[in-house]
């Protein structure tokens, strides 16, 4: 079932009404058919009562991408957080057993840098791109 250029329904639409030898069905005429194609293809655009029409839908999902977008780019903050604390955390312990101060600062360093891509990715998530 394609759609042919400027069409809004399927090209073949009009042979879902008709019976297999191309006559109406039964008990109805050719303008109450007509009628009622309009109207479920109004209903198709857009129906506000059950929010299930194509307008509603399509804005449904693009607050969903929206949701999804803002979810995936906390994500990354949040995998940059856990891996600079996880650093800090090696560190720290590597300067306790080699007794090398410089390790100690890095490590802090690490575990700052940390903090603060874990409150960029909560409180604003799609402010740094990195990814």
């Amino acid at each position: 079932m394609g759609l042919l250029p400027g069409e809004d329904y399927p090209a073949d639409h009009a042979a879902h009404r008709r019976g297999a030898n191309g006559s109406q069905q039964p008990g109805r005429s050719s303008q109450e058919t007509d009628r009622q194609v309009e109207r479920d293809r109004g209903q198709y655009q857009s129906e506000p009562e059950t929010g299930e029409g194509r307008k509603e839908l399509s804005a449904r999902a693009k607050e969903a991408e929206k949701k999804r977008d803002t979810a995936m780019a906390a994500y990354h903050h949040y995998e940059l957080a856990s891996a600079a604390v996880q650093i800090a955390i090696v560190l720290a312990s590597a300067s306790i057993i080699t007794g090398i101060a410089a390790l100690v600062w890095l490590a802090g360093a690490l575990g700052v840098a940390g903090i603060v891509f874990c409150l960029i990715g909560f409180f604003w998530p799609t402010a740094v791109h990195l990814f």
